[in-house]
Formats: C-alpha cells, sequence, structure tokens
C-alpha cells in the first residue's frame, strides 16, 4: 500500500464509478455528492486520528512535509 493517491487512469472506469455512486443514491447527484462529501469527512477524521495516535518518538515530532528525504544506495 502507498501513500499517494491513485488516479483512475481509465476514463471508463471513472465514468461507471460516478454512475454507481448517483445510481446508489437514486438517481439524484445531489445526494451524490452530499454523500461523497460526508465520507471525505469520515476519512479526514479518521486520517487526524491515526495521525495523532502515531507515537512521538516514532517520528520524532516530524510531519511529513518536514522530514528528510530517504539516502539512496
Amino acid at each position: 500500500m502507498t501513500d499517494e493517491a491513485q488516479p483512475m487512469d481509465n476514463p471508463d472506469e471513472l465514468e461507471a464509478g460516478v454512475t454507481a455512486v448517483i445510481e446508489a443514491c437514486g438517481g439524484d447527484p445531489r445526494t451524490a455528492i452530499k454523500a461523497l462529501l460526508v465520507e471525505q469527512e469520515i476519512l479526514e477524521q479518521r486520517i487526524a486520528r491515526l495521525a495523532s495516535a502515531l507515537s512521538f518518538g516514532y517520528v520524532r515530532g516530524r510531519t511529513g512535509a518536514d522530514r528528510p528525504a530517504p539516502a539512496c544506495p
């Protein structure tokens, strides 16, 4: 598992995903958008909880932005 987002390269897959979300919301695009926004908020809260649960000693107080790049062999 990587920590980078994996974009959907196939436009057909993306369209199928959009259609599936809208259909799951009874065909209403506004309801589908609301559902996706709620899901995004839930995921952001989960990330925040996981980040706060990291041991300070493990990350040594560093966040992703200020971590040094790994050395190349």
